[in-house]
């Protein structure tokens, strides 16, 4: 929980400065491209920004013959298609969807005309990046900017203060414009959890247990053309840990390479996630050329789909940990996500496009599933009916049980917490911070404490919050606050007020591959699905798409699943059976030894090792092994393995046993609490362990024989 403290931190940052207006000619019709009105509710403004600070921009510009783009896609990357696997280098690619060369030469006229120096822009194919003080980006949007703070991570960023102006002539050839109205958290959604004492019961999994369990045996690569990479949002890994790591587990050193990386750690950036990051994908694709590309702060999934594409040499396999909830997607984009100019969808839509072209270069794109089950914790609305026969799953907890698991915070404005399952949600964590509020809740308490009843605020081993109570939740008594216009009473699960669940971008996108967690139990037992439940400490995610439809290579699968496992399945209202299935694949994500610097602001030992859980850990470990498959395939002169789910699904069908099926285990809790509802592991395909765990040798076989 975060402390009252960083409002004090704000109060230090207070920038006062005027801005300027640019003056169009009154006979050009303008138009907004972007707007804050409001911001997302985590984020604080702290004043106007500096006239002569330095801002960065993208204009996405409007892209054409999509349906060509997707075409192509699919047919390449089908292993039935006679095209499978003839990929497409960039000036192909740009043959097809770019803009005419008369549009984006007014967007460039447009920039200079207007005082932009030549020098600060960038043109790509489809995009142009502009580097600008603040001072002229204020006049060429006829805007203002201002500071913003995050109250989760501190980091500010300068975007637009009201409407951005651009001429109708102009917005007609845009798609939109990053940076100007984008707030992206710098946190991981598939959190890392550490623990430092390595007490756990379960296996401590190493390099070395990984590819024994898959049997991945001591493979290593030895083509220099084959490349793999690692997306990192403002983060950096520590090479002093990379170095410790590998003394510890008798590794071969790492070839690494980097997009000019920054040294954050002395201002305060992760070391942990990155350091899982490079030292798996090193690990299990060994001796094989690592990139490690870093983002900003304020940069994310999008920035990187486009940064990377560039990048020479381009990287045949890349592994993201990071993901946003669907629904939270709102938060990149203020105002309902209608600020630039599009929805959510709209974002996630462009960001698919990126994907496609990434695959079409011969791209293995592997995402963590998330690491909250289908729930979500940010992102969770809270309104699923909490299971009381997993109260307090983390442990620590003074009860073990509770008569009434859930309460209804309701506002005037209409917004609801539904505690504690909503604990992290927007509504939630703002209603906590504020002292008034929080004093009504302990009047709540305190009303429903007597003789015959006891209520009370429970906590975890990790101080999450747990609603006690030794009444039934009609006994309850509710209370109301008319100055606040707040009303508490025992919570009634209602379908219609609000999501059960919610999946994470992009590891929900069609285009890349969704890797889930599981728990390696031993050498000689079969993995169950990760859970709280079961001794981890994070929920392997998967579930249902909002937005995504479901892609053909899948249809088979889930249907399957949807007839022989539905039994298993929640309410039909939950989710949609027509949309995307999460995950793909599933591999270990429990336990896993890592080194890090014991000091987190260096790079340097002296260092130690860590346990960690997370889908964070099982993506770069599988973009490894993808990795090893590769070099099989390029030394043979033949081309990389590009999008695999087509090749997957299929492989699940003609081969069975190229995977390892995942029967044990569900993802009905969010990693701090478990839901009556949610997803369970069956035979076959499922939402809760994908395709199952990769089997090496019979995969890689396989593979070599489709891929002729």
């Amino acid at each position: 929980m975060k402390s009252k403290i960083f409002i004090l931190f704000i109060l230090n940052f207070i920038f006062s400065i005027g801005f300027s207006s640019n003056v169009y000619n009154s006979n050009i019709k303008l138009t907004t491209i972007a707007n804050v009105e409001t911001f997302p509710n985590r984020f604080l403004k702290i004043g106007d920004s500096k006239q002569s600070e330095t801002i960065q921009f993208k204009i996405l510009l409007k892209q054409k013959n999509l349906n060509i783009l997707e075409d192509k896609f699919w047919d390449i990357s089908s292993p039935k298609s006679e095209n499978y696997g003839k990929f497409l280098n960039e000036k192909e690619i740009d043959s097809i969807i770019a803009p005419n060369e008369e549009d984006i030469q007014d967007v460039l006229n447009w920039l200079v005309d207007n005082e932009i120096e030549k020098n600060g822009i960038t043109c790509y194919s489809d995009y142009i990046k502009v580097e600008a003080s603040v001072k002229k980006a204020s006049k060429l949007f006829n805007t203002k900017f201002s500071d913003y703070i995050s109250t989760r991570t501190l980091n500010r960023r300068i975007r637009i203060d009201g409407p951005a102006w651009v001429p109708e002539s102009i917005s007609e050839k845009i798609h939109l414009i990053l940076g100007l109205s984008d707030f992206i958290e710098d946190h991981k959604k598939t959190k890392l959890n550490i623990n430092r004492n390595l007490k756990d019961d379960s296996m401590l999994i190493t390099p070395d247990v990984i590819r024994k369990y898959y049997g991945v045996s001591d493979e290593i690569g030895t083509n220099l053309s084959n490349i793999q990479s690692v997306g990192s949002q403002h983060s950096v890994y520590s090479e002093g840990a990379l170095e410790y790591f590998e003394q510890q587990y008798n590794l071969n050193p790492s070839r690494i390479i980097t997009n000019n990386m920054e040294n954050c750690l002395p201002g305060g950036c992760d070391q942990l996630e990155p350091n899982i990051d490079i030292q798996y994908l090193s690990s299990m694709g060994n001796n094989i050329t690592t990139l490690y590309y870093q983002l900003t702060y304020d940069e994310w999934v999008l920035d990187w789909a486009l940064n990377v594409q560039s990048f020479v040499p381009f990287p045949l396999v890349s592994s993201l940990s990071y993901g946003f909830g669907e629904f939270d997607v709102c938060a990149v984009v203020p105002n309902n996500c209608s600020s630039l100019g599009i929805d959510s969808v709209g974002y996630i839509n462009r960001t698919n496009i990126e994907f496609q072209k990434l695959g079409l270069r011969g791209m293995s794109i592997l995402v963590s599933s998330g690491d909250e089950g289908c729930l979500g914790f940010y992102s969770s609305s809270g309104n699923c009916p909490l299971d009381t026969s997993n109260y307090c799953p983390l442990g620590g907890c003074k009860y073990t049980t509770t008569f009434c698991p859930s309460i209804t915070i309701s506002l005037s404005n209409g917004s609801e917490c539904f505690f504690p399952m909503g604990y992290g949600n927007d509504t939630c964590f703002n209603l906590f911070l504020n002292s008034n509020y929080s004093d009504s809740i302990n009047n709540f308490i305190e009303s429903n404490n007597d003789d015959q009843c006891t209520t009370t605020i429970d906590r975890d081993s990790r101080n999450n919050p747990h609603f006690y109570t030794s009444c039934s939740c009609d006994s309850l008594i509710p209370y109301y606050d008319e100055e606040l216009e707040l009303k508490i009473i025992s919570f009634e699960f209602d379908p219609e007020a609000g999501r059960l669940f919610d999946l994470e971008f992009p590891g929900s996108s069609p285009y890349i591959t969704s890797v889930g967690a599981t728990q390696i139990l031993s050498m000689t037992e079969p993995e169950i699905v990760c859970s709280i439940t079961t001794g981890a400490i994070i929920v392997s995610g998967g579930g249902f798409s909002a937005t995504q439809p479901q892609p053909s290579y899948q249809a088979s699968a889930v249907s399957k699943y949807l007839e022989n496992g539905a039994s298993t399945l929640p309410p039909s209202y939950s989710f949609n059976p027509s949309n995307r299935a999460v995950p793909d694949i599933t591999l270990a994500g429990h336990s896993y030894s890592i080194a890090n610097s014991v000091n987190q602001s260096s790079n340097e030992c002296p260092c130690e090792l860590s346990s960690v859980d997370g889908t964070s850990c099982s993506a770069p470990s599988a973009g490894g092994i993808f990795s090893l498959i590769n070099d099989h395939l390029l030394n043979s002169n033949r081309s990389p393995l590009g999008f695999l789910n087509p090749l997957l699904y299929q492989a699940a069908i003609e081969q069975p046993n190229v995977f390892n099926d995942i029967t044990v285990g569900n993802i009905k809790c969010n990693g701090v609490y478990c839901c009556e509802y949610g997803y369970s592991a069956t035979p076959g395909y499922d939402c809760a362990s994908g395709l199952g765990s990769i089997n090496y040798q019979n995969l890689k076989d396989y593979i070599l024989l489709i891929k002729k």
